[in-house]
């Protein structure tokens, strides 16, 4: 099975589906998964309204209503600004930096108030550009459930693709409707401070649900866990560097770094799962699985765009024509790692050691060799 993953960003995301614009010229996937932004991109791709969804999505819709749809957005960007001045060595500079951050305590009061007004219009406008009753592709879909502190997984299957049972303990999965398709994209994309949690009811029971992008660094393991054995997946932002010179940063570009490095982390454990499996299925101890390959495609310097950005058309155009650039081009591939020809020779000669001292210990059993 072939997954396309899409993670989140803001208005980075806007790079997002310009690679995956790109790829869908070349490449066919049968699921789509997302989270915070990428949800959105990955609704865009499977149940657009149109073939050409996200371009128009992020050439003309948003940024044409961005700040119809989110007025708190400048005011809040000018907040963000204003803790980013905080931390640079000059005491003068990060006094005023805080007396100006204190100064936006009485806005944040009111974001709940926004968020109220500005939710049915989000979800209006985003109803005009998709529309669940088109689904061509399968979608999974990473969100927050902050009441129950789980991971939550809104899922829509095409008739092509068998609904998996899987399930995890940290876990819980919801079938998308058209009922509830926007809103639940929404409690995906729900970024902290842009938007409060979503209350969704499922079985009967209803809770709050945020951003994919707090449990969900990447949808990179709910791809496999779902059974995906080629993924491709999509990153907004470049690699960082853990050894960067902290003291040449401010405090909220050092904050970025740290959230960034710890996403990298957790990006490293879903891979070396991955690597792990293939393991297990190199010797034999996963019959009928197959091997995983993990190809991605990230920018190679920063974005010349804010995360909250959404206003600034010729930001987003251009940010969405490198991605398409950036796309057009093969994928890194992230795993199985090339292994040398040595490596190979060493695990034949241990794999049938194996099997040989196993008949010495067992001659009379019919033990039939795995290659």
């Amino acid at each position: 099975m072939r997954a396309l993953v899409l993670s989140g960003g803001g208005a980075h995301g806007a790079y997002e589906a310009g690679v995956a614009s790109a790829l869908l010229a070349r490449e066919r996937y049968d699921v789509i998964c997302g989270v915070s932004i990428g949800a959105v991109n990955a609704a865009l791709i499977a149940a657009g309204r149109t073939d050409d969804a996200l371009e128009r999505f992020w050439h003309d819709e948003f940024p044409s209503h961005a700040l119809e749809l989110f007025p708190h957005v400048p005011r809040l960007r000018r907040l963000i600004d204003h803790v980013g001045s905080i931390g640079y060595g000059n005491a003068w500079r990060d006094v005023m930096g805080v007396a100006r951050a204190a100064s936006s305590l009485p806005f944040l009061r009111k974001l709940g108030a926004y968020h109220k007004t500005s939710l049915p219009l989000v979800a209006r406008a985003l109803g005009m550009m998709i529309d669940f009753n088109r689904l061509h592709t399968s979608l999974l879909i990473g969100a927050t459930n902050a009441t129950q502190a789980s991971a939550a997984v809104f899922r829509a299957y095409t008739s092509d693709l068998p609904k998996t049972t899987h399930s995890a303990k940290l876990t819980e999965y919801h079938d998308l409707t058209a009922e509830n398709f926007v809103m639940a994209l929404l409690a995906s994309s729900a970024m902290p401070g842009l938007f409060s949690p979503i209350e969704l009811n499922f079985n009967g029971t209803s809770n709050l649900y945020a951003d994919g992008c707090i449990v969900h660094t990447s949808p990179l393991g709910l791809a496999v866990d779902n059974g995906a054995t080629e993924v491709t997946v999509v990153f907004v932002d470049c690699e960082r560097d853990a050894l960067v010179n902290g003291s040449s940063l401010g405090l909220a570009e050092m904050a970025y770094n740290i959230a960034t490095l710890w996403q990298q982390r957790l990006i490293d454990y879903e891979l070396r799962i991955a690597a792990a499996t293939n393991q297990i299925v190199q010797l034999g101890g996963a019959p009928g699985k197959r091997q995983i390959t993990i190809r991605y495609v990230r920018p190679e310097t920063p974005l010349e765009l804010d995360m909250l950005g959404f206003d600034n058309r010729d930001a987003l155009v251009s940010a969405f024509e490198r991605g398409a650039a950036d796309g057009s081009v093969p994928a890194r591939v992230m795993l199985p790692l090339p292994v040398p020809e040595s490596a190979v020779a060493a695990a034949t000669r241990e794999r049938s050691s194996f099997w040989d001292s196993l008949r010495r210990v067992f001659p009379s059993a019919a033990v039939k060799r795995a290659e």
